[in-house]
């Protein structure tokens, strides 16, 4: 296992495109954050913790590109064919795959949700809130909710094995569909057991009021997602030709 989360590091770091890739999505997320932040500043009943945590929404669209394009550029450019010669066991070779990206990814979107926070906080002046437990317990699960999309959305890539067909599904789902359907009297139930949605929760300490969903069931609710498609993922990479 070791030796395939090596692996799997010295391919995420010698392609330029998916190393300049995370220092882009801390700008992003800390930019995001800041506007909102500063815009909201002299505004009454916001909710200071969403508004700390803002940016990432945004920002982990890049994370989730990230785990597509590791896994489909295998495809593309051919080298899943060296990649199983070196790592005979697909299983370890998909483990090591994931473990890495989500290993990347808890670690970076951990450091950016505390910076972001007291960035934010810092901004708000007096409408700002202190860190408590409650607090870091969010900025974890900011960690959790970044690093069970990505795993949600390389468990797909493994089953479509193309950027295009994936990308074309997760972009317009996490930044229109999700949308639009909460916005949907109707469907806003619906809407909440949604992958981002779901986990989305664990970002904010107002919840909606007609939520039926929080935020540790939100995450659930996204880990759930998560394993039927890593799942998914695994038995077609177990039993289809690289």
């Amino acid at each position: 296992m070791s030796h395939a989360m090596r692996a799997e590091w010295i391919k995420l770091t010698s392609l330029r495109t998916h190393i300049w890739s995370l220092p882009v999505y801390v700008v992003i997320c800390l930019a995001i954050s800041g506007l909102m932040g500063w815009t909201s500043r002299k505004n009454t009943g916001i909710d200071p913790v969403a508004l700390g945590f803002s940016g990432l929404q945004s920002g982990m669209i890049l994370m989730v590109i990230l785990g597509v394009l590791a896994v489909t550029h295998e495809y593309s450019s051919g080298t899943i064919k060296s990649s199983l010669l070196a790592v005979p066991q697909r299983g370890v070779y998909y483990a090591g795959k994931l473990a890495t990206l989500m290993l990347v990814t808890v670690v970076l979107s951990a450091a950016t949700a505390a910076v972001s926070f007291f960035f934010v906080q810092g901004l708000l002046g007096e409408s700002g809130v202190a860190a408590d437990a409650g607090i870091v317990g969010r900025m974890a699960g900011a960690a959790v909710y970044t690093a069970l999309l990505v795993a949600f959305s390389m468990g797909l890539a493994t089953v479509l094995r193309s950027s295009t067909v994936t990308l074309g599904l997760l972009v317009p789902m996490f930044f229109m569909l999700s949308t639009i359907l909460n916005n949907i009297p109707a469907t806003r139930t619906f809407a909440q057991f949604l992958p981002d949605m779901a986990g989305s929760l664990i970002l904010r300490r107002d919840l909606p009021p007609d939520a039926v969903l929080n935020g540790g069931t939100g995450l659930a609710v996204l880990a759930a997602w998560a394993v039927v498609t890593v799942g998914a993922g695994y038995v077609t990479l177990s039993r289809r030709d690289a």
